[in-house]
């Protein structure tokens, strides 16, 4: 009986991750959500007090509850990062244009913003409140996050410590990523989640300052590698064929992860014990969920499918323009609350504070708008000229190969024998997703099989 050949599943059954969506404009609605939250929590100025109405003591928990922003921004970094790196994986130069593309984006109003405010400013006897106990070394190298929790007040720029996390981030995961397979990758995510609320736990028993547990880059490594666990399981599912997730499931899920939070750690609490060893890995878990919703809300809107009230508003003009600015909203949002805006409110009311909640509302809308007309020109003068430089440093394609003369067509197979071409295509992809773990795969390198 003859036997009938069948097509070879050996790159045909490993499709590029690159064909997911390069733009997902829910993402950018999320990451205007994250640098509300900050704004909330940065410029609050409504004056604490016990016996206030209950409306007011909820618009102060609610104002005290947007340092959660950055949580957020962390998850929505290690997803958005991870997810660049495995689509450009094994392409010539991917580690030069990922370095590249993370310089030209992060440096160039970085260190106008640290000129600026540490050099130029001081020269015309205009100070930070709260001068560094150390060298501003520690600023320009991305390192303040370990010197922020011990200086007085923070130092003077006491909120760039997220950017120095997200800074070491971004130099040591393409390293880990170079060598590994998705499924090594997935799980050291899962070995990073489990042991950031360890080491939080450790610290915490070694007497540290509870702000050093909170800006010290392995307290929020779990948030990073939650964001990367979600790329490489969207990784995989596009690996496997499969496109669809349940988009309700995750938003209840997300809530009940944040009423978990508020309950464990006693009502969103950013320091505290119960709130920095298990509470941060809860709202870590929240923020992932609601950026896989984020996700689906983009696909469904490809497909057509009707959008509710929340992804509408997600994938709405505010938030996206508040996220399109949110990196020089975040730089500068400080700095103008320090130079500009407490000056201006002492003059008015005799304090840094205000019991009247429409003065403290009044001032948090006009800094808000100042800091977004600032990250609007931002984006025009430096951020955007700054990315455009990319098409003369990023990598150029290979030149294109002569066409070879096309293979003769396979014969038709019939439907039995389709069935078995799917069935090993298939078996493929979840092999390439389910290899063995090689934990030790970024220092050896793969060796080929030897001829018998």
């Amino acid at each position: 009986m003859k036997s009938t050949a069948l097509p070879s599943t050996s790159n045909a059954a490993r499709p590029a991750l690159g064909g997911l969506p390069e733009h997902l404009p829910s993402l950018d609605g999320l990451r205007g959500l994250a640098i509300v939250l900050v704004l909330l929590h940065n410029l609050d100025v409504l004056a604490p007090a016990a016996d206030r109405p209950l409306a007011v003591a909820l618009l102060k928990e609610t104002l005290y509850v947007g340092w959660i922003g950055v949580q957020l921004f962390f998850v929505l970094s290690g997803y958005l990062i991870t997810r660049g790196l495995l689509a450009s994986r094994g392409q010539p130069g991917w580690m030069r244009d990922f370095l590249v593309k993370r310089g030209l984006r992060i440096l160039p109003l970085y260190w106008i913003a640290l000129l600026l405010l540490t050099v130029v400013l001081p020269l015309l006897g205009v100070t930070l409140p709260h001068p560094s106990h150390f060298s501003t070394a520690w600023l320009w190298l991305h390192l303040s996050n370990w010197t922020t929790p011990f200086e007085p007040g923070g130092g003077p720029l006491p909120h760039v410590w997220s950017l120095s996390v997200e800074e070491q981030f971004y130099l040591l995961w393409p390293l880990l990523l170079w060598r590994m397979g998705l499924r090594d990758v997935w799980l050291l995510c899962l070995v990073l989640i489990a042991a950031s609320p360890l080491a939080r736990l450790l610290m915490l028993n070694l007497g540290l300052p509870q702000e050093a547990v909170y800006t010290f880059t392995v307290s929020r490594i779990d948030a990073l590698a939650a964001g990367a666990a979600l790329a490489v399981w969207d990784a995989g599912r596009a690996l496997h064929g499969a496109t669809r997730w349940r988009s309700a499931h995750l938003l209840r899920l997300a809530i009940v992860l944040l009423l978990l939070t508020a309950a464990f750690s006693g009502g969103f609490r950013r320091l505290g014990d119960a709130a920095q060893i298990g509470g941060y890995t809860l709202l870590t878990l929240s923020c992932t969920a609601i950026i896989a919703w984020a996700i689906l809300v983009d696909r469904a809107h490809a497909r057509g499918a009707l959008q509710g009230g929340a992804s509408r508003l997600l994938r709405g003009r505010v938030l996206a323009s508040f996220g399109r600015y949110s990196y020089a909203i975040y730089l500068f949002h400080k700095p103008v609350h320090d130079l500009i805006g407490l000056p201006l409110l002492r003059q008015l009311t005799g304090s840094d504070s205000s019991a009247d909640p429409a003065v403290a509302l009044l001032y948090l809308l006009a800094s808000g708008t100042l800091c977004w007309a600032i990250g609007w020109l931002s984006w025009r003068l430096i951020e955007r000229p700054a990315l455009a430089l990319r098409r003369h440093w990023l990598s150029r394609p290979a030149p294109a190969q002569i066409a070879q003369a096309p293979a003769p067509a396979a014969p038709p197979l019939d439907r039995a024998t389709s069935a078995v071409a799917r069935g090993r295509a298939d078996a493929a992809r979840r092999r390439d997703f389910r290899a063995p773990a090689r934990p030790w795969g970024i220092l050896t390198r793969a060796r080929p099989a030897r001829s018998r």
